[in-house]
């Protein structure tokens, strides 16, 4: 089965919140690729782990099917700002090997 938005969004939540990659790790290919942060698997996991992003409130799911999966979420970034960001992911053998996002600040 295909990894859902939910759980894509969940993982990254839990890897920001505690360090530990091991769930993330699960639901990304080992040729993984985040072009819109220029940064490939491991780089995504170290990133991951010692971001001071949180991801906050819950995921909104936009669509999914066996090849991709789309959605949004709030986060809130360095600087202390909540943004949403809005991403999709390419889907090979149930897991992500390709994400795209954009990120912005929320009006107040």
């Amino acid at each position: 089965m295909a990894v859902t938005w939910m759980e894509f969004v969940d993982a990254f939540r839990n890897c920001a919140g505690t360090g530990n990659t091991d769930q993330l790790r699960t639901l990304l290919t080992d040729d993984f690729n985040w072009p819109t942060s220029e940064l490939n698997l491991q780089e995504t996991l170290d990133w991951t782990a010692n971001t001071s992003y949180r991801v906050t409130g819950e995921e909104v799911t936009l669509y999914e099917n066996e090849s991709v999966i789309a959605g949004t979420h709030d986060v809130y970034d360095d600087n202390g700002e909540l943004n949403v960001v809005m991403g999709v992911g390419n889907l090979r053998g149930g897991k992500v090997y390709l994400y795209h996002h954009m990120r912005k600040v929320k009006a107040a």
